[in-house]
């Protein structure tokens, strides 16, 4: 019997309760251009909206494998599997709410054949709501004067810029972050840092793919609870920790002041004044200096209503 064929790339696609948004996602994966030979990991984490259900009308098609948890077993041993499953040379992990573009391949995988120290290719995003519709037609990654390709470590580490649904990596570079610990608060931006540590990244300036934002996103659920901002910082101490790669304790006072100041600005937004003005005050002993996270801090002292009533008398 002869060996099955190795594919090109996997597409991993974890679920769990996309159902309303499944479909556009497996069939921006299904019908990429070009002829590249793939495989299609699809695995339902016990989705109480029957989303598998949606699943099992693709299974006819031969590149698509899916698996169905009996009970649900969280997003790290759900992601853990798939990538240990996914045979492809290039792998690209996207949340099943989320879709690509019809050429996302053509745009990534020419980087990664012909530039053997570039790990991971990463691109544009444009901002989709429930419906499917554009509502940003480019996000406009802010990711500063960085070269197209080059070392990338300090600067993610500094702000998790890489929209997760555009990324294509090899296989190898994945690995370095397999298997994921269990306290990890979330996944992509921690892979990302895994694989900056040992490989250069790619950067293409247009639109690859569209994040979708909706209700269900976990962004602020990680605000709430506070986990983003622990996992955040373990994973940077781990990285000051290696010996591999050496920042100066300066360069680690940025790294660390910009994370506290963003932490600060999410809390801020939330209306969680006290987590706020921690991390307001931490960013300014590690060096910020920025006038507006200064003023935050201060107004963090204040009561909540008394702000809301001053920010509504300068508008009048």
């Amino acid at each position: 019997m002869p060996d099955p064929i190795i594919p090109l790339i996997t597409f991993f696609i974890p679920v769990y309760n996309t159902r309303p948004y499944l479909r556009s996602c497996l069939d921006s994966v299904i019908n990429q251009e070009g002829d590249y030979e793939i495989e299609i990991i699809v695995i339902d984490d016990a989705s109480p909206d029957k989303s598998g259900e949606l699943v099992k009308h693709y299974t006819d098609d031969p590149r698509l494998k899916f698996l169905q948890h009996k009970e649900n077993q969280g997003a790290i041993a759900t992601w853990n599997e798939g990538f240990q499953l996914a045979r492809g040379k290039y792998i690209s992990r996207i949340d099943s709410d989320d879709r690509l573009r019809r050429d996302f391949l053509k745009k990534t995988v020419p980087i990664l054949e012909r530039s053997s120290n570039v790990g991971l290719v990463y691109g544009d995003i444009a901002l989709i709501d429930s419906t499917g519709k554009i509502t940003s037609e480019k996000n406009n990654v802010n990711r500063g004067n960085q070269a197209l390709i080059g070392d990338e470590l300090k600067a993610i580490l500094t702000s998790n810029y890489i929209p997760a649904p555009t990324v294509l990596a090899r296989r190898e570079a994945w690995m370095l972050s397999i298997p994921m610990p269990v306290w990890l608060g979330f996944c992509d931006w921690y892979q990302s840092v895994k694989m900056a540590q040992q490989w250069d990244f790619a950067y293409v300036d247009e639109v690859i793919a569209d994040y979708r934002v909706h209700g269900g996103n976990m962004h602020s659920s990680m605000i709430r609870d506070r986990t983003g901002e622990a996992t955040t910082f373990r994973v940077i101490q781990e990285v000051f920790d290696d010996e591999k790669k050496s920042f100066s304790r300066a360069e680690q006072r940025e790294i660390l002041a910009e994370n506290y100041r963003n932490y600060g600005n999410n809390y801020f937004g939330a209306g969680m004044w006290k987590d706020a003005r921690r991390c307001y005050g931490k960013a300014l002993m590690n060096g910020v200096r920025m006038n507006p996270t200064l003023r935050r801090w201060v107004v963090s002292f204040f009561p909540q209503n008394f702000y809301t009533a001053v920010k509504k008398t300068l508008k009048d």
